[in-house]
């Protein structure tokens, strides 16, 4: 698959800040992977360090036009948004709808606004959601769940938070990628979760990654397959201990033998297949 056009997406000023983070990374760096940001006016360039840029404008003809360019070789579509903006509003029906078009799987990374948020961003989310449905593979967060990442610190801002959003989601793309470059996840898997964690052992590092934050307490025991990637060590108490938690899941293993001074373990678990 390395040969794989695969597009990802950012949307608004969030979408664009998280794919900021990709390229800082090197994230698709030697392969076939195009990185885009979508924005409502010229601001984006402000924030955006991708070289294509797509600004949205009350053009809907244009805008389709030019989204339908820059996805025209696409094999995979992957989209980077917050579900309460405008920029995600106009921007994903069109993007579904064009990769349908293409037959190329689209994969969505995207937060739900606050609880408290005004009624235009819940009904941006709601109409949003309702879009994603149409999606291969979908990755849904509560705004609230990064809150999880900065406890030890008593209060934390806006920015803050939405920074803490950008990192967890470049790290869920990056685990991403990983496991369907290694040919063994599937790029249709319906609704998924994701977590990572460190550890001195495969175990240790397995049992960080099941608790990660942006696992709901019983999403790992009602997946009905669970994808692990490690960098290193043996699997053997590790895949033990998965099985412990659902015996009943589908299990599949990579395991890259770079013998890491830790060890890094990342699940993806799906928990309900797409339509």
């Amino acid at each position: 698959m390395d040969k794989t056009k695969i597009k990802i997406i950012g949307l608004g000023d969030g979408g664009a800040r998280a794919v900021n983070k990709l390229i800082a990374a090197g994230v698709g760096l030697k392969k076939d992977v195009d990185i885009i940001t979508i924005g409502k006016d010229e601001n984006i360039l402000l924030v955006s360090v991708a070289q294509n840029n797509i600004f949205l404008n009350r053009d809907s003809p244009t805008i389709y036009k030019n989204i339908s360019t820059t996805l025209r070789d696409a094999k995979i579509v992957i989209i980077v948004a917050g579900l309460g903006g405008s920029a995600a509003t106009a921007a994903i029906p069109r993007i579904i709808s064009i990769a349908k078009n293409l037959d190329a799987p689209t994969v969505a990374f995207a937060n739900l606004p606050f609880i408290l948020e005004n009624v235009e961003r819940k009904k941006n989310a709601e109409y949003c959601l309702n879009c994603l449905r149409e999606a291969d593979t979908s990755f849904i967060l509560p705004v609230e769940k990064f809150f999880l990442f900065r406890l030890y610190k008593k209060e934390i801002s806006i920015p803050e938070l939405f920074d803490v959003a950008n990192e967890i989601f470049c790290a869920g793309i990056k685990i991403f990628l990983e496991m369907i470059l290694e040919k063994d996840l599937p790029v249709k898997i319906g609704k998924a979760a994701f977590g990572y964690g460190y550890g001195a052992t495969a175990l240790e590092a397995i049992k960080n990654a099941v608790h990660f934050p942006t696992f709901e307490e019983d999403e790992i025991k009602r997946a009905k397959k669970i994808f692990v990637r490690l960098t290193s060590g043996n699997d053997k108490a590790a895949k033990n201990f998965i099985k412990g938690i659902n015996p009943a899941a589908k299990l599949f293993w990579q395991v890259d033998d770079s013998r890491s001074e830790k060890v890094m373990a990342s699940i993806i678990a799906m928990t309900e297949v797409s339509k």
